[in-house]
């Protein structure tokens, strides 16, 4: 004979923990949207607006960034350890601004962990900009609703962009010295994957980007922003010639410095933008992540290429590459680059 006082007690308990694994399923997984903002249709027909755009005053004689790069926030137990190597980078160093280059978070609490990272860069009371990697919006949030997150919070100068160009969080800032042009730090969107000949592969900056650049580039140039460098995720298909040409020529210190330990991870394809770059001979230098144990920086034809510094034990990694990447530009706007290690 069936014990009824026994089944209800089992039925009850059972009732208890699908409506918990719902509620579960519910926090973790049911996505959370943002939309973009129906203003942000961009044209190249559209009037520049120099004052539309971010300024930092520089204070000093030079204006130091930190590069942090695949933070990887997504393991609860290793948070603090993040927190710790982004804590000793920014008081050893004493940057004027921090710049993280994608993939800040991973899996399905990145909505949780956008939160952490926004209150976490707010605390050092500097100005931040943000860009993605292919991996933040693999989660419950998407770039918009994390966007509104960035752009809310009170010291980052995020900015979602132009939405009918290609990817999200395409943006400017600018630097001015002595209240004169100085510098501009063009913040991109690599995008995420790509289908290429029936295989997914990492994307690559789409036309509209490099339109955008284009025009914002030749406009900045027209109001006396004559030099800049680019921060994104994905490194540019250059980024394996350059090597490839620095390996050639015996590892000349001249022409760069760091190792790679991987494959350049970048999109099968080139869509231009590193010609566009050339071109309008404005962008100095361009840092990349995404290759979490490469960190080399090679002049290549002109042009800067650089990784940023593993920030974070998160995912793969090795222990000697972990830290960040001190970008200073000098008074002069030439620009030294240093790695940062921290002990793991």
């Amino acid at each position: 004979m069936i014990n009824i006082s026994v089944f209800k007690k089992v039925i009850f308990i059972i009732a208890i923990v699908l409506i918990c694994l719902a509620i579960l399923s519910l926090i973790l997984f049911v996505p959370v949207s943002g939309k973009a903002n129906e203003n942000d249709y961009w044209k190249m027909t559209d009037e520049f607006d120099l004052s539309a755009l971010d300024t930092i005053e520089v204070e000093g004689e030079d204006f130091k960034i930190l590069q942090l790069t695949d933070l990887h926030y997504y393991m609860p137990h290793m948070t603090k350890d993040t927190d710790n190597v982004v804590k000793t980078l920014v008081k050893e160093n004493n940057p004027d601004m921090i710049v993280i280059t994608g993939d800040s978070v991973f899996g399905p609490t990145n909505l949780i962990y956008t939160e952490h990272v926004v209150e976490l860069m707010d605390s050092f009371g500097i100005p931040w900009a943000i860009v993605y990697g292919n991996h933040d919006d693999e989660g419950k949030a998407d770039k918009f609703w994390m966007g509104e997150k960035y752009e809310n919070a009170k010291n980052c100068l995020y900015h979602n962009g132009p939405y009918n160009i290609g990817g999200t969080g395409n943006y400017v800032v600018n630097l001015t010295k002595d209240g004169e042009p100085f510098y501009s730090l063009f913040m991109m969107d690599s995008n995420t994957y790509m289908t290429y000949e029936g295989k997914k592969e990492y994307a690559c900056f789409e036309m509209g980007q490099i339109a955008w650049y284009e025009w914002m580039t030749t406009n900045l140039i027209n109001n006396g922003f004559d030099k800049s460098m680019m921060f994104f995720h994905i490194p540019l298909v250059q980024y394996a010639t350059a090597y490839d040409e620095w390996e050639e020529s015996g590892f000349d210190e001249n022409i760069g410095f760091g190792e790679k330990r991987e494959d350049v991870c970048c999109a099968p394809v080139d869509t231009g933008m590193f010609d566009m770059i050339k071109k309008l001979g404005s962008t100095t230098h361009t840092f990349a992540g995404h290759d979490h144990v490469n960190n080399f920086s090679v002049e290549y034809q002109g042009v800067v290429l650089s990784y940023g510094l593993k920030s974070s034990k998160q995912f793969y990694n090795d222990k000697d590459l972990l830290g960040g990447t001190i970008i200073t530009i000098k008074g002069d706007k030439s620009v030294d680059i240093e790695h940062k290690y921290v002990k793991a």
